[in-house]
């Protein structure tokens, strides 16, 4: 994805001699470090170039590097910006890797920032899910793939929204299932059952019978099995 952000990026690499030439997760540990140490370089512009640097680079380390200054943030405007750019990465057909695994192993699995994370990429937008256009859908799948470690009383609702959008019921499953299977997954086992219920899902559905069973057994997570 490139936005106008990329390109003043790249202004700002050039004038100052640097390049992301390599592997883009070595480019981002010793390029991250320099834009968020520029001193000539307002909060808000340090943001911007990074963000820009996250679309040049699409890499892990620069959601990392992205997420201690925005969690350090004194200015409320910083977090709404950034949160509106990883909205903007999901809603493409296919959503930035980087950003996906950001969410899930470190937004998500932070028990002090799930609420916060959860609630911009996806909660907050619930009520429009039944007349999502294309970009919310995107959103919506990809985010509902990697909620399994944000806590039940969080997704609950969003899952239940996403049963009357058709598109999205793979992706309730998918949010299940990974809920049950995750390290640090989040799930009740009564509603999960009723969900799985209510998707009407086709028996031979990949996985489906093993989670019905392990459920029904008592099971709320396959690492305290």
């Amino acid at each position: 994805m490139e936005t106008a952000r990329t390109e003043r990026t790249q202004q700002w690499l050039a004038a100052h001699d640097l390049d992301t030439e390599g592997d883009p997760e070595e480019a981002a540990r010793d390029l991250m470090p320099e834009i968020l140490r520029d001193e000539e370089l307002a909060p808000a512009d340090k943001l911007e170039l990074g963000l820009g640097l996250l679309e040049i680079l699409d890499t892990y380390w620069a959601t990392v590097e992205l997420r201690w200054f925005v969690n350090a943030a004194q200015d409320e405007a910083l977090p709404a910006t950034f949160w509106q750019a990883i909205r903007e990465h999901l809603e493409q057909p296919k959503a930035s890797e980087a950003v996906l695994q950001s969410l899930w192993a470190d937004w998500f699995e932070d028990i002090t920032t799930v609420e916060r994370a959860f609630t911009e990429v996806l909660a907050k937008d619930t009520a429009a899910l039944g007349d999502a256009g294309d970009a919310l859908l995107h959103r919506a799948a990809a985010v509902l793939k990697i909620s399994g470690p944000v806590p039940w009383k969080l997704k609950y609702p969003i899952y239940t929204a996403a049963l009357d959008v058709e598109r999205l019921r793979p992706f309730v499953y998918f949010g299940v299932l990974y809920s049950f299977h995750d390290v640090y997954g989040s799930l009740e086992i009564a509603p999960a059952l009723e969900l799985l219920d209510r998707l009407d899902l086709p028996e031979d559905t990949e996985h489906l019978a093993d989670l019905r069973t392990a459920l029904q057994e008592g099971h709320a997570n396959h690492h305290r099995r």
